[in-house]
């Protein structure tokens, strides 16, 4: 692509569901050559291999889909962080548990994946020791008594190398 900064849209087509924020950042970037803003719902994405626009403006959180559309980043506009804000006044503190524990259980399962593996059961002390799970793992009989199923939620960044210790004890 022949952008490389934002400043090389000036004067060209921008596509963008968040228009206002757009026209704004481009009116304080090149005032003297704002680029032509257009409003598009859905993927903004496409816009540029569909020749409608020279570049776009949208939320981005891991830029994969932005990859897979051919494009790059060029700038930041802003940063931005979803917030869960509860009034301590209101008469409905039940639902605002519910929905923060909702959120939570949310953050907390896109960070995490179940590890299931059959051990013997002698070996269960190593294993919760390398893997102790969110509190602790859950364990099923098998037909062997002997072994044991054993399912335990492990940080996504570290389970390549739980599952590499795992296995080193038997599992």
């Amino acid at each position: 692509s022949s952008c490389k900064k934002p400043e090389d849209l000036a004067g060209r087509r921008v596509i963008t569901s968040y228009p206002n924020v757009t026209k704004e950042y481009f009116v304080d970037l090149v005032p003297e050559k704002v680029p032509s803003v257009r409003f598009v719902s859905g993927s903004v994405e496409v816009a540029c291999s569909l020749g409608i626009g020279d570049g776009v403006v949208d939320l981005v959180e891991s830029g994969d889909t932005m990859r897979a559309a051919g494009l790059h980043a060029i700038g930041e506009i802003m940063s931005s962080q979803a917030v869960l804000i509860g009034n301590k006044h209101t008469t409905h503190q039940d639902l605002v548990k519910v929905i923060a524990a909702r959120v939570e259980g949310a953050i907390i399962a896109k960070q995490h994946v179940m590890v299931e593996y059959n051990l013997l059961r002698e070996n269960l002390p190593k294993a919760v020791a390398i893997a102790p799970g969110k509190r602790s793992p859950t364990l099923s009989p098998l037909d062997d008594p002997l072994w044991v199923a054993v399912k335990v939620m492990v940080r996504k960044d570290d389970a390549s190398a739980i599952q590499d210790q795992l296995q080193a004890i038997g599992a």
